[in-house]
Order: C-alpha cells, then structure tokens, then sequence
C-alpha cells in the first residue's frame, strides 16, 4: 500500500465517473441500480475528500455503500 492514504480525483477519475454516472441513468430501476447508485455515491464523496468508513481497510458491507446481495 501507499504511504499516502489520499485518493487524487485526477480530471480523468472524475471524467470516469461521470461516464459512470450517465450509463447508470439506462439502467432499468432495481437492485443493480441502486447497488451502483450507493457506488458511485461513495466513490463522489471518497473524491471530495470525505475520510472512508473504517480508514478504508476494507469495505464495509451492508452499511449503504455496497451492499452484498
């Protein structure tokens, strides 16, 4: 791992996640979607600069970010 724990939104990150973000608007309402919806949600406040659940060591299921089916 890193030393550094910071994530850098490079312009071609957050270009991705607009990609991201406009492909998920095709995607018919359900489960899938919202799955996607709460990732790209953690991954815009991740980018922002919010600190992560648990120092990001590792994904915290059922906690609304992404949740195992």
């Amino acid at each position: 791992m890193a030393k550094s724990k910071t994530i850098r939104a490079t312009p071609n990150v957050l270009k991705c996640a607009k990609v991201l973000r406009e492909a998920l608007k095709s995607l018919p309402a359900g489960e899938a979607k919202t799955r996607a919806m709460r990732a790209i949600d953690y991954l815009d406040r991740t980018f922002s600069g919010e600190p992560q659940p648990n120092r990001g060591i590792f994904c915290p299921v059922d906690k609304g970010i992404v949740r195992e089916p």
